[in-house]
């Protein structure tokens, strides 16, 4: 099996800094490159990154540095822990610091706006011999640093690399399984945010527990037809528990970004309004959530909960049509 001498991460806010601790345990180095000069110093000097994830000691073979050359050098994995719409520009920088058969692996969730390219498509043309995918599951990062139970699933166009790559991240408290299905577990970590916003527009509407898990149900439907019109494999929602148990996270957490503008939608405020009173965080559901007419168009494919919230979020309907646009018969 692979084994990793050197790992890079690029990101290092609270989940990348996460990661790096879990790497810690298996790889003898460990390098994070951070955006932020406040970062490198808080981790340098205090042996914390104070910035994102305060309270967390980070390990002596974890180093932080502003200089992606330095990051990059002698790493034989690159995890990309960036949002989704930096990833082609800081790959586009990267790229050619990168070594020739590393592994890349986006440890971000969503797809690119507009394009709808999923991470992996745009790591391909980076990846210089080496494999590339993506990794989710049901992972807040403080726990996870902390060292609360918590699983995930890599997937990588390689079945070797990803067993390796599973290895490397698996501890007594964080399990990862290796996966073919990179669309699958790409598709999901998108679409979760979108249906996430549906489950706290049952929040905002004070529908109840009944109706809000119906919708969670139909819209975890709507996440495996459009997985399977990319070419998803058909068991893997079912397979892989952390699939399921990400969605599951991302509608229920009172943390949750994206429940939390559903939310500000069902009590009839607008997308804007709720993008502002997120306070600077990002809803990836309301960025990324007009993917819906894509499948509609190119794929024929009707996802009655996704279209219902993107006309609503256009001021095309309002609440009370889009809910009954949700709970449509046969939906």
């Amino acid at each position: 099996m692979r084994k990793f001498n050197k790992v890079a991460v690029v990101g290092a806010g609270a989940w990348g800094s996460a990661l790096s601790v879990i790497l810690s345990k298996n790889v003898p180095e460990v390098s994070v490159w951070a955006r932020e000069k406040e970062v490198v110093e808080s981790v340098r000097g205090r042996g914390e990154n104070s910035v994102f994830l305060p309270g967390i000691k980070i390990p002596e073979n974890v180093k932080f540095s502003g200089d992606h050359h330095e990051v990059l050098e002698g790493a034989e994995m690159v995890v990309w822990v960036v949002p989704v719409h930096f990833l082609q520009s800081t790959v586009e920088l990267f790229c050619s610091a990168i070594m020739k058969g590393a592994i890349l692996i986006n440890a971000g969730k969503g797809i690119e706006i507009h394009t709808w390219r999923r991470p992996s498509e745009i790591l391909r043309g980076c990846s210089n011999g080496g494999s590339f995918g993506s990794m989710m599951g049901p992972n807040i990062a403080f726990e996870v640093a902390q060292g609360k139970y918590a699983e995930a699933v890599v997937a990588l166009d390689s079945h070797a690399d990803a067993i390796a790559a599973a290895q490397a991240f698996t501890t007594d408290s964080f399990k990862v399984r290796p996966s073919d299905d990179v669309v699958g577990v790409e598709v999901g970590a998108a679409l979760k945010n979108i249906v996430a916003l549906a489950a706290g527009f049952c929040d905002g509407m004070k529908l109840g527990a009944n109706t809000k898990a119906i919708v969670m149900a139909r819209g975890f439907q709507e996440i495996y037809r459009a997985a399977a019109a990319l070419g998803a494999w058909s068991d893997s929602f079912v397979k892989e528990s952390a699939i399921l148990g990400d969605v599951l996270t991302t509608c229920m957490s009172p943390d949750s970004r994206n429940r939390r503008a559903g939310e500000y939608l069902g009590q009839g405020k607008t997308a804007e309004e709720a993008k502002a009173l997120l306070n600077g965080r990002v809803s990836a559901g309301l960025e990324t959530i007009q993917i819906c007419r894509m499948f509609e168009g190119s794929y024929h494919l009707k996802l009655p909960i996704m279209t219902a919230l993107c006309d609503l979020a256009e001021g095309r309907i309002d609440r009370q049509t889009c809910l009954n646009h949700m709970l449509e018969t046969g939906a």
